[in-house]
C-alpha cells in the first residue's frame, strides 16, 4: 500500500486555476550539442510559456526519479541524478515557462528502458530532432513558491476573458485528476477538450483494474480527451525505483501527489 502522503503546508490555496488564451502552433528544430534548456531557449526566443513535444530522438540524458523525502519536510522528492548516454528518446513532453527571472523548463519523457524528469540543463540531443510547440500568447505557467507543497511550482497567470483555444490548468494535490479535468471543462464551457501535459499522482489506477502502488510518481499523458462530465485519459508513469505502468486512467481515483500542469484544447 502507497505510503500516507502529507504536505508541510495546508490545502489553502486554489484547487484548480486556469489562464485562457488563444494558441499558435510552430514546428521548431532543436539542436544538438549543447544543453537541451539553452537550445529551446533560442529556438523559442521571445516566447514566455509554451508546450514542447518531441520524439525519436537521441541523447546524452541526465535524469531523476521520483522517490521519498528524507528531509522531514516534503512529501516526496528526487532520487540522486542517473545518466544514460546517446540514449533513444522515444517521447517528451515540456511545460515551459518563466522562473526565477528567466525561462525554464520542466520535462517528463520516457527513453531508452526507462522513464522520468529530464534535467534540461544537464542534458544534451546527439542529433537534431524536430519539435512540434503550441504557444500561449495570452497567459503563462509562472514559478512561484508554493507553501502547501514547499515546491516551487508553474502555475498560470493571465488569461483572456473571451473566446479561447486553450486553457493553461494547474490542479493542487489530492484533487482526483480526471474530476479536475471535467470541472475545469465545465468552467471553460467548452463542449470538451483535448488534453496534454505532465504532473505526478499518489497511486495511479487504471481502467483495466492495474495499480501502481506508489505515493511518488511522475506522469506523461500519452493521450486525453474530456468533457464536462467524463474524461478519458491515458499516461505513462514512473515510480520510485523506477517501477513503471501505462494506461487510461480509471475516473475518480487518482489524486495528484504534488502538481499538475496541463494543456487543454478545445474541441467542438
Amino acid at each position: 500500500m502507497a505510503e500516507t502522503l502529507r504536505h508541510p503546508g495546508p490545502a489553502d490555496g486554489p484547487r484548480l486555476i486556469l489562464a485562457r488564451s488563444r494558441v499558435e502552433r510552430r514546428s521548431v528544430t532543436l539542436a544538438a550539442g549543447k544543453p537541451l534548456e539553452a537550445v529551446i531557449a533560442e529556438a523559442l526566443e521571445g516566447v514566455d510559456s509554451a508546450w514542447i513535444t518531441f520524439a525519436d530522438a537521441r541523447g546524452d540524458l541526465r535524469f531523476v526519479l521520483p522517490d521519498r523525502a528524507t528531509d522531514g519536510v516534503h512529501g516526496a522528492w528526487y532520487s540522486a541524478p542517473r545518466d544514460l548516454p546517446d540514449a533513444p528518446i522515444h517521447r517528451a513532453g515540456i511545460v515551459w515557462g518563466w522562473r526565477e527571472g528567466r525561462m525554464f523548463g520542466h520535462c517528463h519523457g520516457l527513453w531508452g528502458e526507462t522513464m522520468g524528469h529530464l534535467l534540461l540543463d544537464a542534458s544534451r540531443l546527439t542529433r537534431p530532432v524536430q519539435a512540434e510547440v503550441l504557444l500561449f500568447p495570452d497567459a503563462r505557467f509562472r514559478a512561484e513558491e508554493d507553501s502547501e507543497t514547499a515546491f516551487t511550482l508553474f502555475k498560470p497567470t493571465g488569461g483572456i476573458a473571451g473566446k479561447a483555444d486553450a486553457a493553461l490548468l494547474r490542479i493542487a494535490p489530492h484533487v482526483d485528476l480526471c474530476a479536475g479535468v471535467a470541472d475545469a471543462v465545465k468552467e471553460l464551457g467548452w463542449s470538451g477538450a483535448r488534453v496534454e501535459g505532465i504532473g505526478s499522482l499518489n497511486t495511479a489506477r487504471f481502467a483495466d483494474g492495474a495499480v501502481l502502488d506508489i505515493h511518488a510518481s511522475e506522469f506523461l499523458i500519452s493521450d486525453g480527451r474530456a468533457t464536462e462530465s467524463a474524461t478519458d485519459i491515458a499516461i505513462d508513469i514512473v515510480g520510485i525505483d523506477g517501477i513503471r505502468a501505462s494506461g487510461r486512467l480509471e475516473p475518480g481515483r487518482n489524486p495528484v501527489c504534488v502538481t499538475a500542469e496541463l494543456i487543454l484544447l478545445r474541441e467542438e
